[in-house]
């Protein structure tokens, strides 16, 4: 029969993927940055759905403090961060990953303390001069472009390095990841009527329309850095993270966007993504997501009717994760024929719907089907002529 389920939200089940970025056994500068990042960027949707299963508000908050001190402890007397001690090598990923993860504490109210900022913006604003010499140009090209989107998350946008760094290579040689650091800087450069900022927004959002792999519920994207992968950790779901993050802050009617999130949803495994990075840039988008798209508290009721049959309906009152089902038997289908099927909303908030149907043929024996593209299968003998023969004439 017909299936309908409907739901007022499309963050479900997010809870498995923070635990497992606040219960990460190893604390390297990496991690503890990524455990920074999940708590403060979804505080406000984990309390808005008390999710089960995370420990006490209270307590995130303390172990979020405590990861902030950790973290900061780490910092060198040039402002970078190596992985694990104060005083090891410097990795310009980790330290503005570090610089990043210490931002978003900020921008939710964590205590950050200033000196760390301004070291820390330091050695971005001067990061040509920390890369080292055996980085690929697609593995130089990203540091600098996060390293932009990070010191314009701190309040200093660098309009003029954005332009170059984004014209140094053509776009279609350009690595994903480098577009969607450069997308959001740019976009605040156009916003404040940069001319030469704005012709290039236009080229990066035809570029993400061009270049992303869409399916009919899902799309995604790709980036390669070869060998040079380890020092960016880098990996496709986080591009998708921070693409998904760029289109809501410029293009928010995008059709991308929610074929996006299902996707990002739909590459979850024991409800989390494959890596601390993948996990952390995840939840920061889909946090930017809840608060564009799902910041009416649900107060509505979800109707089905096909044709003028009343097929069923659900009420959502505040912000829970579950999903109602409605399903319509195949004789009541049969019986209403060629129908519309009409699915309607009264009241408050964001309706998400799936539709679906499960059915078997009458006849097994199925004519073929053709819908713009046509299969022809030949067989030719390579010698004799009598080698291939028609089954029905062979007695």
């Amino acid at each position: 029969g017909l299936e309908i389920t409907t739901s007022s939200t499309e963050l479900q089940a997010l809870t498995d993927a923070v635990l497992y970025l606040v219960t990460y056994p190893f604390e390297c500068s990496e991690q503890l940055s990524a455990k920074i990042i999940s708590v403060a960027a979804l505080r406000d949707v984990l309390s808005a759905f008390k999710a089960e299963g995370l420990p006490p508000p209270k307590e995130l908050i303390a172990a979020v403090d405590r990861d902030i001190k950790r973290l900061v402890g780490r910092q060198n007397w040039d402002g970078g961060f190596g992985f694990w001690r104060r005083g090891e090598d410097v990795w310009p990923f980790v330290t503005i990953n570090a610089m990043h993860a210490l931002s978003r504490a900020k921008d939710k109210g964590f205590k950050v303390p200033d000196d760390t900022i301004t070291n820390g913006m330091r050695y971005l604003r001067d990061i040509d001069r920390h890369i080292p010499w055996y980085y690929s140009r697609e593995a130089r090209r990203a540091v600098q472009s996060y390293a932009l989107y990070t010191l314009q998350r701190l309040g200093e946008l660098d309009a003029k390095k954005a332009l170059t760094v984004f014209d140094e290579a053509p776009l279609d040689e350009t690595q994903m990841e480098t577009v969607a650091w450069l997308y959001p800087v740019l976009s605040a450069a156009s916003a404040k009527g940069d001319q030469a900022a704005a012709n290039r927004v236009d080229k990066t959002r035809r570029h993400l329309t061009n270049r992303a792999s869409e399916e009919a519920g899902t799309a995604h994207w790709t980036t390669s850095y070869g060998d040079s992968a380890y020092l960016l950790l880098a990996s496709d779901r986080r591009v998708d993270g921070i693409l998904l993050e760029g289109l809501i802050g410029d293009q928010p009617e995008s059709d991308l966007i929610p074929k996006v999130v299902r996707g990002l949803l739909a590459h979850k495994t024991k409800g989390r993504w494959g890596s601390t990075q993948e996990s952390s840039w995840v939840l920061l988008a889909m946090d930017r997501y809840f608060h564009v798209f799902e910041k009416d508290t649900p107060d509505f009721t979800a109707r089905a009717w096909l044709g003028q049959y009343f097929a069923g309906e659900h009420a959502f009152k505040g912000r829970t994760t579950e999903r109602a089902h409605i399903d319509v038997p195949m004789a009541v289908v049969q019986e209403a024929g060629k129908q519309d099927l009409i699915i309607g909303k009264e009241g408050t908030g964001r309706l998400y719907y799936r539709i679906g149907m499960q059915y078997a043929p009458k006849d097994l024996r199925l004519p073929p089907s053709e819908h713009g593209f046509t299969v022809l299968r030949v067989y030719e003998a390579v010698d004799k002529p009598d080698d291939v023969r028609d089954r029905k004439s062979v007695v």
